[in-house]
C-alpha cells in the first residue's frame, strides 16, 4: 500500500472516534428551542397504551414510521440464512486465553441483470470470533461493526488481512458513478490493533464473553458510491435498479449484516444465541439500535454515542440536525428522510421512540461531555424517558430525570453514563458494560 493510502487509512481509523465540532450549529443548552418530546405510549390517532397488551400494536407503528421515515425498510427477500465455511481456527489464541475463529459468510448470487449493473457487488461477509479458551459452557457473546478491518480490533497477527475501503488520493468526487476513486484492498499490516482500545477484547474474554465483529464495509462501504458495493442490489425486486424512496440506506444494510452473523451464532453450541449483545459507535451504534429495533433475538444493546437520527433527540435543536446528516450522508437513510430536513419537529420519530423498540431488554446508553455534536443531554432524555415503557413490563428504567455526574453510571434494567472525554470508546465504557453485562446475565465478576 502506497503512504499516501496509507495515511487515508489512517483518517478512516479515526474518523469514527474524532471529536466533531462544526461553525453555525447550537452547542448551548440556552439556544435550545422549545420543543415537545413525542409520547412512546400514544397513538398517531392520540389513544393511550394504557397497559402491556397494547404495546404490540403500539411498537408496530413505530417501527413502521422509522422504515418510511428514516431507516427505511429491509425487503422481506432479504431474510436469508447466508452459508458459513471456516476459513481459519486457533484454539490457542491470545497467548492461550482465546479460541479464535474466521468464518466468510457468502452471500446469495446477484439476478443476471443485477450482475450486469452492478459489477462489484460483495460475495462474503468475514467474521472474526474469540471464545474464551477454558470456557466449559456455551458463553455469551458481544457483536459489533467494526470501522477499520478486523485485523484493527486487535493486534493479533494470526487474524487475516481481509479487504478494506480506501478513498484514492486523486478522487474529486462521491458521485454514484465514481466507484473507481476507492480502492478495495487487504488492511495493511501496520493497521493490526490501531483500534484495540475502542474494543477491549482480552478483557471480554476474561470476564467469559465471546467477541465477533464484521468490518463494515464488507456489507456496505461508506461513501455516497457504497451501493456500487453493498448487499442491498442483491434483494432487488425484478426490474429494480435503485432503492424505493422508503427502501432502507446504509443503515439498513448494516443492521442486516448483524442479524445474518447472528443466525450464525443460533448454531455453534459455544455460544449462547439466546445472550448476544449487540454494540456500536457513533453510526455504528444508530446501526446497533436498528438492528436491535427490527430484531428482538439480540438480547442486549450497547451503545455509544449514537446521537442525532439515533438516541439522541432532533426536537432538541442542539448539535448535528437532518440537513446535516441528510447534505454529508444521504446514503445511510431512506430517501424519504430528506423531506424532514428543517422540520425536525415535525418528524414522527425521534430518540426516545427509538428506545421504546428495544424494550424490555437490557439497554445501555453511552455519552461523552466533550461530544457537544451528539447532544449527550438528548440522548440521557431518551434512556430516561424509555423507562415508562420498560415499566410496562415491570423492568427498571433510569428512574431520574437528573442526569447523572460525569463518570457515575446508572445501571438497572436501562443504564446511562455520561463519561469524561470525546466522541470514542474507551476502556471506562468497557468496564461499565461488562458490569452491566455481569448484573443482567447474573455472572459473577472475578
Amino acid at each position: 500500500m502506497k503512504p499516501s493510502q496509507i495515511a487515508l487509512f489512517t483518517i478512516l481509523c479515526v474518523a469514527g472516534a474524532s471529536a466533531q465540532v462544526h461553525d453555525g450549529y447550537n452547542y448551548e443548552e440556552s439556544g435550545v428551542k422549545p420543543y415537545t418530546m413525542l409520547d412512546p405510549l400514544t397513538f398517531t390517532d392520540g389513544h393511550r397504551v394504557h397497559n402491556l397488551k397494547d404495546w404490540p400494536l403500539r411498537r408496530a407503528q413505530i417501527l413502521q414510521l422509522f422504515e418510511e421515515n428514516v431507516y427505511g425498510r429491509t425487503p422481506a427477500s432479504s431474510h436469508v440464512r447466508l452459508s458459513a465455511t471456516l476459513d481459519e481456527s486457533d484454539a490457542s489464541a491470545l497467548n492461550g486465553i482465546a479460541i479464535r475463529r474466521q468464518v466468510a459468510l457468502q452471500l446469495p448470487s446477484p439476478s443476471p441483470a443485477t450482475a450486469a449493473q452492478y459489477r462489484n457487488l460483495p460475495r462474503v461477509l468475514h467474521l472474526l470470533i474469540y471464545l474464551p479458551a477454558k470456557a466449559t459452557h456455551p458463553v455469551p457473546l458481544v457483536l459489533g461493526l467494526n470501522f477499520a478491518g478486523n485485523p484493527s480490533v486487535n493486534s493479533d497477527p494470526g487474524i487475516l488481512l481481509t479487504p478494506i475501503w480506501t478513498r484514492h488520493p486523486s478522487a474529486t468526487s462521491d458521485a454514484p458513478d465514481t466507484a473507481p476513486s476507492y480502492t478495495h484492498d487487504p488492511a495493511p499490516a501496520s493497521s493490526r490493533g490501531t483500534q484495540s482500545s475502542e474494543w477491549q477484547v482480552d478483557e471480554i474474554l476474561a470476564r467469559g464473553y465471546g467477541f465477533a465483529t464484521i468490518y463494515y464495509g464488507d456489507i456496505e462501504p461508506d461513501n455516497p458510491a457504497g451501493i456500487a458495493s453493498s448487499i442491498r442490489p442483491l434483494f432487488f425486486a425484478p426490474g429494480q435498479t435503485a432503492p424505493l424512496p422508503d427502501e432502507w440506506g446504509a443503515f439498513g444494510a448494516w443492521a442486516w449484516g448483524l442479524s445474518r452473523a447472528l443466525d450464525y451464532f443460533q448454531t455453534v453450541p459455544q455460544v449462547d444465541g439466546s445472550r448476544i449483545a449487540v454494540t456500536g459507535h457513533s453510526r455504528l451504534g444508530k446501526t446497533a439500535d436498528w438492528a436491535a429495533a427490527q430484531d428482538t433475538r439480540f438480547a442486549m444493546i450497547l451503545s455509544t454515542e449514537s446521537g442525532k437520527a439515533g438516541q439522541s433527540l432532533l426536537r432538541r435543536s442542539l448539535g448535528e440536525d437532518i440537513r446535516h446528516l441528510e447534505d454529508s450522508f444521504p446514503y445511510w437513510f431512506c430517501a424519504n428522510f430528506k423531506q424532514w430536513i428543517g422540520r425536525e419537529k415535525e418528524l414522527p420519530v425521534d430518540g426516545n421512540l427509538l428506545l421504546s423498540l428495544l424494550a424490555p431488554r437490557p439497554l445501555y446508553v453511552a455519552s461523552a461531555e466533550g461530544d457537544r455534536w451528539s447532544d449527550p443531554r438528548g440522548e440521557f432524555l431518551s434512556a430516561a424517558d424509555v423507562g415508562r415503557v420498560y415499566a410496562l413490563f415491570g423492568k427498571r428504567g433510569l428512574e431520574t430525570t437528573q442526569m447523572p455526574q460525569v463518570d457515575h453510571p446508572i445501571q438497572h434494567d436501562v443504564a446511562y453514563h455520561i463519561r469524561t472525554g470525546k466522541h470514542d470508546v474507551t476502556a471506562f465504557d468497557w468496564n461499565a458494560y461488562l458490569d452491566f453485562m455481569d448484573a443482567q446475565w447474573k455472572r459473577q465478576q472475578p
